[in-house]
């Protein structure tokens, strides 16, 4: 049987990354708010880390969630992971990195 040649380099598999979009649910310290989540995974040597972006409409969400003790991303199959708001702007758009396994 002969073996197809890889379309990306061997060393290149181990470093990939993958990016989701979804309407979801941010949960702070139990509350939760709709938001409309942009992520990317990063997959390399072992290590898998991922963060992105929410938009939101409710005033204010984004000082909540730099300050909140607890927040969760929840897409719409329910999974979950926690994050951590990095930045935020006036216009609604938050940055933020995840702090344990991605919700996919």
């Amino acid at each position: 049987m002969n073996s197809l040649p890889l379309s990306v380099p061997p060393c290149t598999l181990a470093h990939m990354a993958k990016d989701y979009e979804s309407e979801a649910h941010v949960v702070i310290d139990g509350e939760e708010f709709p938001v409309y989540a942009r992520f990317t995974i990063y997959l390399g040597d072992g290590i898998k880390e991922w963060h992105g972006t929410l938009a939101a409409d409710e005033p204010g969400l984004g000082f909540r969630l730099v300050s909140a003790d607890h927040a969760q991303l929840r897409m719409p199959d329910g999974k979950e992971g926690a994050v951590l708001a990095t930045r935020a702007d006036s216009g609604g758009l938050i940055s933020f990195t995840g702090t344990g396994p991605a919700p996919v």
